[in-house]
């Protein structure tokens, strides 16, 4: 029963993720990238506050230097993805950020030094033709979306390696909440200096960025608590199915035969990558990415 709800558990957070994913696309073109990375910082600080309290956790951190590179490479990495979001496919963008793992994995080794398996290189290769299929001959008319997507994939990368090495430092509540200080910080001056949302609709968009952010990660953590990492590290990448699916449905953004294959790709190969690497290295993931 507990691989079943675990299993349960990390769906539901691919779909919060998916709906962020929406929520973001719809309120960036209106109110912008740094307002909406602001509002979305300060409700996911409040609920990390709220978890340091329950859990009787500090906030003050111990390796300010890591948690600031941590918070910085995070913060741009999001921006990227968020402004990507309004120029490209929703499932285009979330495909190229979910080569996060497969970064994680490679720079692991080399920053961390931990042991790949031998199929690690085979399998990113894999990956990343998946990711040359799914742009497809119309990679010139993503442009500079497609590559803030990708960029935004490696520099999450970054941050995990950071949160890898802040584990034994710094408890997750922590890390989340001086990331979401940081960010919010960073993206206050623009947003002060744009209007505040003038409708219901316009504040219920931010409000979900938010809270399925907050939510996705919360269901992921139960996830993780429930059963094994290697069992429900790879149902993460149900995420980028369901926002394929979502993009068909809400905006028919098209998926050719080729980009399917390259989504398999990606998603097969990160699954496998993330299980064995989750294998060796059980963890526990932040509250709040």
């Amino acid at each position: 029963m507990g691989r079943l709800a675990g299993i349960a558990w990390i769906i539901l957070a691919s779909v919060a993720f998916s709906i962020m994913g929406v929520a973001t696309k719809l309120a960036v073109p209106v109110e912008g990238t740094l307002p909406v990375v602001f509002w979305r910082s300060v409700i996911v600080f409040v609920v990390a506050f709220a978890l340091a309290r329950a859990q009787k956790v500090s906030l003050r951190p111990k390796r300010w230097g890591l948690l600031m590179w941590r918070s910085i490479t995070g913060l741009v990495a999001m921006i990227l993805f968020f402004w990507s979001l309004g120029q490209i496919p929703l499932g285009t963008a979330t495909t190229l950020l979910y080569t996060s793992p497969l970064f994680t994995v490679l720079m692991a080794g080399a920053m961390l030094g931990e042991r790949r398996q031998r199929r690690t290189f085979p399998l990113a290769l894999l990956a990343f033709i998946g990711v040359g299929l799914v742009l497809g001959p119309d990679a010139s008319t993503l442009g500079w979306g497609a590559l803030a997507a990708l960029a935004a994939g490696f520099l999450a990368a970054l941050a995990y390696v950071a949160v890898r090495q802040l584990r034994a430092s710094d408890p997750p509540a922590r890390i989340v909440a001086f990331f979401s200080v940081v960010a919010a910080l960073a993206c206050a001056p623009a947003t002060l200096a744009a209007p505040l949302p003038d409708s219901f609709e316009r504040w219920a968009w931010l409000a979900a960025v938010g809270l399925c952010a907050a939510g996705g990660q919360l269901c992921m953590t139960w996830a993780y608590r429930v059963e094994q990492a290697h069992v429900v590290g790879p149902f993460s990448y149900a995420t980028v199915v369901i926002s394929w699916a979502i993009g068909l449905i809400a905006w028919d953004e098209p998926l050719t035969a080729l980009g399917a294959l390259g989504v398999a790709l990606v998603v097969g190969s990160g699954a496998l990558l993330s299980g064995s690497a989750d294998a060796e290295h059980p963890r526990e993931p932040e509250p709040t990415e």
